[in-house]
């Protein structure tokens, strides 16, 4: 995923959060995508959409991370191929800046869908950590400054953490309140 270049100022943000199989991009794989979508510079929401992605090697997955994200066959009941997934995605997120929690996990993801899929998502080239602005802004220390603690420290509440699509919207909430200083 390279990443190309246009004008960050009014460029949308696309506020990812993926749930997987585990931490390792090359080994474990993505079971759920959460987008929050948002405009640039009033940061109104355009788009929110979450998907389920179906698996296609749980015996490579950390048990650990799966009792985390909540997986269950029966939850994902209905899920769908990575591959229609990206398909989904990628015009959902064209022309976007991609910003997250800790996003460096969920770009070496999203950029192992891009090289298994080749489907590719035309972000622009640099990305946003929303993790690192909230713990230089607020000053936090970096084992206290994780999603669910600086989201109760600003007041944010995440029904459903660790779930894409509710993790997705603290990351954006949080970011809103870091950037309008409505502490």
């Amino acid at each position: 995923m390279k990443g190309g270049e246009f004008d960050t100022k009014t460029a949308p943000f696309s506020f990812i959060d993926l749930e997987m199989t585990g931490l390792e991009a090359h080994k474990h794989e993505i079971v759920e995508i959460g987008l929050i979508k948002v405009s640039q510079p009033d940061l109104e929401v355009m788009e929110s959409w979450e998907v389920k992605v179906r698996p296609e090697n749980l015996a490579s997955a950390d048990e650990e991370a799966l009792q985390v994200n909540g997986f269950s066959e029966e939850k994902w009941k209905g899920a769908i191929s990575l591959k229609e997934a990206m398909e989904i995605l990628a015009p959902k997120v064209a022309g976007t800046i991609l910003a997250g929690w800790n996003i460096a996990t969920d770009y070496a993801f999203l950029d192992a869908a891009v090289t298994k899929t080749s489907i590719k998502l035309d972000f622009h080239k640099h990305v946003f950590d929303v993790h690192s602005f909230a713990a230089a802004k607020l000053a936090l220390e970096w084992g206290a400054s994780g999603l669910n603690n600086t989201a109760k420290h600003l007041g944010v509440e995440i029904i459903g953490h660790h779930s894409a699509l509710p993790d997705s919207q603290a990351c954006f909430q949080i970011y809103k309140k870091l950037i309008t200083g409505n502490l």
